[in-house]
């Protein structure tokens, strides 16, 4: 499962959340440009202050590294302007839109600093690892942003090619930033085998489902199966955090049940009694493989 906050930023949660359209991810860089003010502090306080209207998801000083997130990574943030009745703040599965603290032109330690490229970049091998474990495509489908000037992507191109985006391409939108950036693809990880996935046992949730909670959790393999089933309900939105205990009670069973109507199964085929069908589904969405 993925991290929908960075791990490495501090949290700033602003909540007016909204759900996204769906659609290839994709990230939208811009810059803060900020004549009066180039400091983290004050870009982040305007951002959980008077600026909430407007905030991203992440806000990055590449001079320092620190980072911030108002947004989780599956919601919709604000930086951006609709295309007519085209939500391109909901664009894709995920939209994720990052505010460099940085002005074209400002002084920092006695040296001039005319685009994002000259800075030092602290930070954005992290920025660019979490994009990645998104799913965000290594790719600018309107080619890297070379200069401070519009240069507009179609909306067929916006709506249906994932990767990254420059504030100046995005249709509906005037803003010319972020400007020319550093080459975000120099520490790609290169290939690897693909992480082995969890195995979850059909026979021990069914067990650990049928059983008594207590008898099933003497069984130390049965209850971290039960969890992983557990998490990928909670994020499917059908089980409270709370019940995520490795233990499959009443509230499991009835979460599960849930999921098997979703499904449409009904009557005792919707029982909260995982089935091989059903359970493989939940896998498939969620990162673990059922075995019998």
């Amino acid at each position: 499962m993925v991290d929908l906050w960075m791990p490495s930023a501090t949290r700033h949660a602003l909540g007016n959340e909204g759900a996204m359209d769906g659609g290839p991810a994709r990230a939208v860089w811009h810059i803060t440009s900020n004549s009066k003010d180039w400091t983290f502090t004050n870009e982040l306080g305007w951002f959980t202050g008077g600026g909430k209207a407007v905030a991203p998801h992440l806000l990055w000083d590449p001079f320092t590294g620190q980072i911030a997130q108002f947004f989780p990574a599956d919601s919709r943030s604000l930086s951006l302007e609709n295309d007519g009745s085209v939500r391109t703040n909901r664009t894709g599965k995920y939209c994720v839109q990052i505010e460099i603290v940085f002005t074209a032109g400002e002084t920092v330690g006695g040296k001039k600093y005319a685009t994002v490229r000259d800075t030092p970049c602290k930070g954005l091998d992290g920025i660019m690892a979490w994009l990645r474990s998104l799913g965000i495509a290594d790719t600018w489908p309107g080619g890297p942003p070379t200069a401070f000037a519009r240069d507009t992507v179609s909306l067929d191109t916006w709506l249906h090619q994932g990767g990254h985006y420059g504030h100046h391409q995005i249709p509906g939108n005037s803003h010319v930033d972020p400007g020319p950036m550093p080459n975000l693809f120099t520490s790609a990880p290169s290939p690897s085998k693909p992480a082995t996935k969890p195995k979850v046992s059909l026979a021990h949730v069914v067990y650990a489902a049928k059983h008594d909670p207590a008898a099933a959790q003497g069984h130390t393999s049965y209850k971290s199966e039960v969890l992983l089933v557990e998490k990928a309900l909670h994020a499917e939105g059908l089980l409270d955090s709370q019940w995520v205990d490795g233990s499959y009670g009443s509230k499991t069973i009835g979460a599960y049940s849930s999921w098997q109507r979703r499904l449409g199964y009904t009557g005792s085929d919707a029982d909260g009694i995982p089935g091989k069908t059903s359970l493989t589904r939940l896998g498939d969405k969620h990162g673990f493989t059922v075995t019998s």
